[in-house]
């Protein structure tokens, strides 16, 4: 077993803390990013929570649905899928879609 240094100050938490919240913005802000350049393009963007972020329906000319809806999950660097995306994306084959920002 490897015995750890002392933190008496805490300085490894709160540096764990801040990269931790800063990924998180960063998420957050890819996430936005995302649903406004899909809904400039003219689609219907549909919030969801469980294996994907979001389902984008294309729309045409006259706003009639055209196609198969997609699912999207949206990433920062190098993150990887959950379990729970790694299933989803099985589930759905060539409909969905990792975007990386």
């Amino acid at each position: 077993m490897v015995k750890k240094k002392p933190d008496p100050l805490g300085i490894r938490k709160t540096a764990k803390r801040f990269t931790l919240s800063t990924n998180k913005m960063r998420g957050k802000f890819a996430e936005d990013s995302f649903a406004l350049e899909q809904r400039m393009r003219g689609n219907e963007v549909k919030r969801i929570h469980k294996g994907g972020d979001y389902v984008v329906q294309k729309k045409g000319l006259f706003g009639r649905k055209v196609g198969k809806p997609v699912t999207h999950e949206v990433k920062t660097g190098k993150s990887k899928l959950s379990p729970a995306q790694e299933k989803k994306k099985k589930q759905l084959k060539g409909r969905y879609k990792v975007d990386r920002y």
